[in-house]
């Protein structure tokens, strides 16, 4: 006997509730026949007590059985949150890409060397590919075509091992109830693969949406995997963003000591993969761009940037500057769903991705989307102050010296008499 990852009802208990309406109706035409027979009169309070607590348990009823996983529940939730999202949809064709942005900051006075990858924070949408809350929230292909048209170019994947009997632990994603490591709350879960389709489709291949050359960043991460998890999400990976990579230097984190600093224009039409291990006894290793890193904190949680003192913000700054670094709740923390934390914080140290639930439009998601910030531009450059450049010095003028020539030749030290080897 093995245990299922799938949050439903045992079936005893489904059948017990499926046919619960027509069971009530016939014990009360039963109840009221014996009373019949009997000759007993029933009295009204009792009738209207009996009618009310049917009328509960069918209400009771109808509400639990939407809860119900099915496919019919899948696609209603679907269709809803959709809906409740049209409005990126409306508004995508407002939007720039970043090469355009770029353009509009070098015309602001902004200089060149000032566009490396680190200098920007990246619109993140966290829990891609699942339309919050957990508990009893659906992934869908659907919620990264929302994600894109609210302009994210970063997404955050929780990925789990999947526990149904014959899948080996495939790559998935879905939510887990926390402190558990199998008990779904999602209705339902899908493999890696879709999610990571749907993503090089709405964000690369999409033609019809600005934006779709940008440099495009995934957060793999991983939760109680096992090898064959990470050996399915390298398949996962090489089945659709093969063409997208970077050039093989990156591979298994050999250039993420440079990546930071590399011109974010070169990045464009890229994927940037990044995760929380390296994986290094699978194929995945291979597949990562940027992974962990001993004495290098990458993965903040919403509180760690407030208990930073102002003696240590300059040490942080600046392992920040040379290294990406992502704020998103884990997806089964209501904090995920909720926002309830401010881009303040954590942009003050220049952290660069802070993941957010593009569906609870609060204070916290109006200001992420201000266009100051990502309502106009996936990209945003970080505060003078905050930003890493390499200062090229021109080359030093040497003085004219009657001894080095002058006019034209000056500068050009007279080349002295070569070498004799003694005879």
């Amino acid at each position: 006997m093995s245990l299922s990852d799938k949050a439903e009802l045992a079936p005893e208990v489904k059948s017990f509730f499926s046919g619960i309406g027509e069971k009530a109706k016939q014990a009360a035409s039963h109840v009221v026949e014996k009373i019949a027979e009997s000759g007993q009169s029933f009295s009204m309070v009792g009738l209207v007590a009996l009618v009310v607590l049917l009328v509960a348990l069918l209400i009771w009823y109808a509400r639990k059985s939407r809860l119900f996983e099915t496919a019919s529940n899948v696609k209603r939730i679907t269709r809803k949150d959709i809906m409740d999202l049209v409005h990126y949809e409306h508004d995508k064709e407002k939007r720039i890409g970043l090469i355009a942005y770029l353009q509009t900051l070098k015309n602001s006075g902004v200089p060149e060397n000032h566009f490396a990858a680190t200098n920007f924070y990246v619109s993140t949408v966290n829990a891609a590919g699942i339309f919050l809350p957990a508990e009893d929230g659906v992934v869908s292909p659907l919620a990264i075509k929302a994600a894109v048209n609210a302009g994210a170019r970063a997404f955050i994947l929780d990925i789990w091992r999947d526990l149904t009997p014959g899948a080996r632990f495939a790559p998935c994603v879905q939510i887990v109830e926390a402190g558990s490591n199998w008990r779904r709350i999602t209705l339902n879960s899908l493999p890696l693969s879709i999610i990571l389709k749907a993503i090089v489709q709405e964000g690369i291949l999409n033609i019809r949406r600005p934006g779709q050359n940008d440099p495009l960043f995934l957060y793999l991460r991983f939760r109680n995997p096992h090898k064959l998890t990470l050996d399915g999400a390298a398949k996962a990976l090489q089945q659709t963003i093969e063409p997208y990579r970077l050039e093989p230097s990156y591979n298994n984190c050999r250039g993420q000591n440079r990546l930071f600093a590399a011109p974010i224009f070169n990045l464009c039409d890229k994927i940037i993969v990044m995760s929380n291990t390296r994986a290094k006894e699978s194929d995945l290793s291979d597949y990562i761009n940027v992974g962990p890193m001993d004495g290098i904190k990458m993965d903040w949680t919403t509180r760690d940037a407030n208990g930073i003192s102002e003696n240590m913000r300059p040490e942080h700054i600046r392992k920040i500057q040379q290294n990406f670094t992502w704020v998103a709740p884990k997806s089964e923390e209501p904090t995920a769903a909720a926002n309830d934390y401010t881009l303040t914080s954590a942009q003050a140290l220049g952290i660069h991705f802070v993941g957010m639930n593009i569906a609870n439009n609060n204070d916290n998601l109006k200001a992420y989307m201000d266009p100051k910030m990502f309502g106009k531009s996936s990209f945003a450059i970080k505060p003078v102050p905050l930003r890493y450049y390499i200062e090229v010095l021109p080359p030093p003028k040497y003085p004219e010296d009657p001894k080095w020539g002058s006019g034209k030749t000056a500068g050009s030290p007279t080349e002295p008499p070569s070498i004799q080897l003694p005879q």
